[in-house]
């Protein structure tokens, strides 16, 4: 490695003075840097696998997670020096070895994507540190199990109620609104229009991820006050439920519309990107609310006294 940083940076040098200054420095091949290359590159590619496996609704949360384990030890990226003991080292190479040559073969849905980030994880870990210092990576270890949690928690929320109950949600947004609507199971129908609360629609999804979310952030940014934790963690269901019930309302109301204006928003909303539009609105509400919390328990600035008037 050294031989070919010592070669690029030669070439950066050969490079025009404006371009040379808008590409940062080529940092030295030190055990630092290569493991977090290897680390970014063993994310890069778990992250990637989601979307090639027509699982592009968890790249997002893969990304957070992987995010979210990286803030974890950012802290200690300064005095960061990997390590690695010798049964870390038999232990870890074959794992990770394992869980990228399996991940390079999956090209559709596999419920054990969710499994080898984890794995990805811990083999990082063991390629890192001795076994005794483990705790240093509790809460990026932490962070990346909440991927087969996610999957876990979709898969035991019970379909039939959560539709039951979103649907009468829906039939109650719209009947502030003054709409003529009849609730019927997990029907929401209007004048003209209905729309069906299915298994993909009843939000199980986006509550998993942004009860998900929430973990991140609380390992990530710490807040000291049980009160407030427990608020933001009843909080992350409340909020995704909200937004996904005002978005099945607004469906409801597009099959009520004009065709040629209704069927478009439709399908925009229910099948294209739109529907990420109302899970980056309930993370952006979350956020806020977390962040209010987070600020109150900041010891405020004193300001200095002000002079005495002479």
């Amino acid at each position: 490695m050294g031989p070919l940083n010592r070669r690029l940076s030669r070439l950066r040098e050969r490079l025009p003075a404006p371009l040379r200054s808008w590409l940062p420095a080529i940092p030295p091949p030190t055990t630092r840097n290569l493991w977090l290359l290897l680390a970014g590159l063993v994310a890069l590619q778990n992250c990637t696998v989601f979307h090639t496996a027509q699982m592009d609704r968890f790249t997002l949360l893969a990304l957070v997670l992987w995010g979210g384990a990286l803030i974890c030890i950012e802290d200690q990226l300064e005095d960061f020096r990997p390590q690695p003991g010798w049964l870390g080292l038999l232990v870890g190479t074959p794992l990770l070895l394992w869980v990228l040559a399996r991940t390079a073969v999956m090209v559709s849905m596999d419920n054990i994507l969710f499994v080898l980030a984890p794995l990805a994880g811990l083999a990082l870990t063991l390629l890192c540190m001795p076994l005794r210092q483990f705790v240093r990576f509790r809460d990026p270890l932490l962070c990346l199990a909440l991927l087969p949690a996610f999957r876990i928690l979709g898969l035991l929320l019970p379909e039939g109620p959560l539709s039951l109950f979103i649907a009468r949600i829906v039939g109650f947004w719209l009947s502030i609104l003054g709409l003529d609507v009849v609730v019927n199971a997990r029907q929401v129908a209007l004048p003209g229009g209905a729309v069906l609360v299915g298994n993909s629609c009843n939000g199980y999804e986006i509550i998993s991820q942004l009860i998900c979310i929430s973990v991140v952030f609380l390992l990530a940014f710490p807040i000291r006050s049980w009160i407030s934790r427990v608020v933001l963690i009843t909080a992350a269901p409340v909020i995704a439920l909200l937004s996904n019930t005002v978005r099945i309302a607004l469906l409801a109301i597009f099959t009520s519309m004009e065709p040629a204006i209704g069927k478009s928003l439709f399908h925009f909303f229910h099948d294209d990107a739109g529907s990420l539009i109302f899970a980056g609105i309930a993370v952006f509400v979350y956020g806020l609310l977390y962040m209010n919390l987070l600020e109150r328990e900041l010891q405020p600035l004193h300001s200095p006294a002000p002079e005495e008037e002479r």
